[in-house]
């Protein structure tokens, strides 16, 4: 039997063996808004809703252009009597014509009016940009319910944990007991055999918990995003009963109020409500600007222009030309036909703002029905965690008196174990009673939007980069 318990031991004691740190549940919810790859996905988006969000991207600025174009020819050829800088030249033979030019030109575009549609892009935009921080505040939401519950089902295995060992710790003495007994024959041996079989048997389902108790542990590193999903830790916070009630009333007009997927519909809509405007605006007029200023230099070189007599003299020099031209152009333009896209794109876009509509009523129904779903739920498990109190007060004192009574051989060893079986069930029930109460008001405070004001900030208008 030496052997079990050193084995026993080892199991346990091996996942024990390096330092822990503790964590408390605020520290879990810190790493994990910290690392979450969905949260950093959506700050990134953030980041890009708000680079989006500008005058420039609405369209309301001007564009400017600066080009710049130039043209180099040479080329040999025979010509008829010309005319260059106020000289009459004979038919000539010209070899080498070099020819250079330069213009640069500065052209402004600007869409001066549209119908307002510039100014309803940059409040889509302005939209955009909050249903993205919506969107991440939903993620984080999400997070939040989850890290909470993954770290205080680790702190249930771990309870369970311990309340096993206490069955484990009753079977070991009571064996090591009946063993001294039979050692002094006041004890058969079917006695000793039934204790080592209970010993044994507590024995599994202590190693049997202690795997449960890992794998929670992996699954709060995983939401983490822990490096090393075996970290082991001192988990600070346990499940207490809290004694606040909360009234359906304020719940629900908390919910209309804060609910984070309700926000987010309602951005997505005012965004369907803006894109009915945005269409409309393409039934008024168009005037665009167009203006710039262009300038030329040309240089034209025949020194080398032979004649077939040779009676006339080369220019010294290359002839240069320079001309600059300034303008600036209106355009007034009236979609007259196109063969209705525009009101069909308004009628359509009316009908998405409807379905929107509906969308909102139907969400809020939802809502309503999860709302008052959880709360009753809430209601019976702070019932059901009162009976399985005091089953696990009742059972407590019952087996205290029932380990005097066995070593006075009051009770027998089968009517024993029935009353330690007894304990761990209403132990084990008492702690399940605890987290399913816990599991309701978390899910009460992601209906009601508390998650995010009680455990994280907002998602701000500018989402930090990471790195």
């Amino acid at each position: 039997m030496k052997y079990y318990t050193l084995l026993i031991l080892f199991i346990a004691g091996g996942w024990l063996a390096e330092a822990q740190e503790s964590l408390s549940l605020s520290d879990a919810i810190a790493i994990a808004l910290e690392r979450n790859y969905d949260i950093r996905i959506e700050r990134k988006n953030v980041i890009v809703a708000d680079n989006n969000n500008s005058w420039g991207e609405a369209g309301i600025l001007p564009s400017v252009s600066l080009d710049v174009q130039s043209q180099n020819s040479t080329r040999n050829e025979n010509r008829g009597d010309q005319f260059f800088g106020g000289q009459t030249f004979p038919g000539f033979r010209l070899n080498d014509q070099r020819s250079f030019s330069m213009s640069p030109a500065l052209n402004v575009n600007w869409t001066i009016f549209q119908g307002n549609k510039a100014i309803i892009s940059k409040r889509r935009l302005e939209q955009l940009h909050s249903e993205s921080m919506q969107n991440a505040d939903v993620v984080v939401s999400n997070t939040l319910q989850a890290i909470i519950l993954a770290y205080y089902n680790a702190v249930l295995e771990k309870d369970r944990l311990a309340a096993f060992q206490t069955q484990l710790d009753l079977s070991r003495d009571r064996y090591e007991y009946t063993n001294t007994k039979y050692e002094l024959g006041s004890a058969v041996t079917s006695d000793i055999l039934l204790e080592e079989n209970n010993y044994l048997t507590d024995s599994s389902n202590y190693i049997n918990q202690l795997l449960t108790y890992h794998n929670a542990l992996r699954s709060l590193n995983v939401l983490m995003v822990n490096d090393d999903i075996n970290e082991e830790y001192i988990l600070t916070d346990s499940l207490i009963f809290e004694t606040e009630t909360y009234a359906l009333e304020s719940l629900e007009e908390q919910m209309y109020s804060e609910n984070v997927d309700l926000q987010k519909i309602y951005i997505s809509q005012s965004i369907l409500e803006t894109q009915v405007k945005q269409n409309r605006a393409d039934l008024y007029p168009t005037l665009r600007l167009n203006a710039g200023y262009q300038w030329n230099r040309n240089v034209n070189d025949l020194t080398s222009a032979e004649s077939p007599d040779g009676n006339y003299n080369n220019p010294a020099e290359p002839y240069v030309s320079k001309t600059g031209t300034y303008f600036a152009n209106f355009t007034l333009s009236f979609n007259l036909f196109n063969g209705g896209k525009v009101n069909r794109a308004i009628r359509n876009s009316v009908v998405q703002e409807d379905i929107g509509n509906l969308r909102v009523d139907q969400l809020k129904t939802a809502l309503s029905q999860d709302l008052n779903e959880a709360y009753e739920r809430y209601l019976i498990r702070r019932q059901l965690y009162g009976i399985s109190a005091r089953s696990a007060d009742a059972a407590q004192t019952n087996l205290d008196i029932s380990q005097q009574k066995f070593k006075s051989g009051t009770i027998n060893s089968f009517d024993f174990r029935v009353l330690q079986n007894n304990y761990l069930t209403a132990v084990t029930q008492k702690l399940q009673a605890l987290y399913n109460l816990m599991d309701s008001k978390v899910e009460l405070m992601r209906l009601t939007g508390g998650l995010i004001s009680e455990h994280a900030e907002p998602t701000p208008e500018t989402a930090p980069s990471d790195q």
